[in-house]
């Protein structure tokens, strides 16, 4: 039985992940910033009662970090999988940055959220990542954050923050590598969610279970490594 914290779990990709790693028998510690609006994970929690444990984080605030260390700790000793999914579109968190409305606020948030806050996260948890045999962080990114399949304009501080984070992602693999800690960076796909829209061409059940899937299979040897949900090399 495998501990899986999750961070933005209250919607979107975070919640199916926690769904699909509670019907699959894990222990799933679910973050979000307001747990008493998280009305779905609260149903999961009746569900799953001796299996969902939701904790309330705000990823960019060290006090926050901090007590939820505090209490995974004391509570479960360690973690094996962190999934650092928590992330916002723009600095309003609704509408992407587009050429002449560029506010150094609103990348500044974006950066804050999507690449300083992973980073933060898996230092800070890394005391219990250490304490697992072949333990994971999973970075979700975007092939928006490709530099090399980059063909149109638009979403500046949401691509730049992506590929700022597949950055962090291969030098964190690189300083947790004789640690045995594979890091990675995944692509998950264009899919319906409050963030991909009603006109994303994937529904989310399927591409989580692929996600799922690569993880589990991941090892040392993909650590470091940008890959979309099928586990194929994305360009960086």
């Amino acid at each position: 039985m495998k501990k899986i914290f999750i961070t933005g779990a209250s919607r979107g990709l975070g919640l199916e992940f926690t769904k699909q790693y509670l019907k699959k028998g894990e222990i799933v510690i679910a973050s979000c910033r307001k747990p008493e609006k998280a009305d779905a994970l609260k149903e999961l929690e009746a569900k799953f009662p001796s299996k969902l444990n939701i904790v309330q984080l705000d990823v960019v605030n060290e006090q926050s970090r901090n007590a939820v260390f505090e209490k995974i700790e004391k509570d479960f000793g360690n973690i094996d999988i962190l999934i650092n999914n928590a992330g916002i579109i723009s600095g309003n968190e609704k509408e992407s940055s587009i050429l002449g409305e560029i506010y150094k606020e609103d990348f500044s948030k974006v950066f804050l959220v999507n690449s300083i806050a992973p980073l933060l996260m898996s230092e800070k948890f890394l005391p219990l990542l250490e304490k697992s045999e072949g333990a994971k962080i999973i970075n979700i990114s975007s092939q928006n954050g490709s530099i090399a399949s980059r063909n149109v304009g638009g979403k500046y501080s949401y691509a730049a923050s992506k590929a700022a984070l597949n950055m962090i992602t291969k030098i964190l693999s690189n300083d947790l590598r004789d640690q045995g800690i594979t890091t990675i960076a995944i692509h998950p796909g264009w899919i319906k969610t409050d963030m991909g829209g009603s006109n994303a061409p994937l529904e989310i059940e399927e591409p989580i279970s692929k996600i799922i899937d690569l993880t589990d299979r991941s090892g040392i040897s993909e650590s470091g490594k940008f890959l979309d949900r099928e586990g194929n090399d994305v360009p960086w």
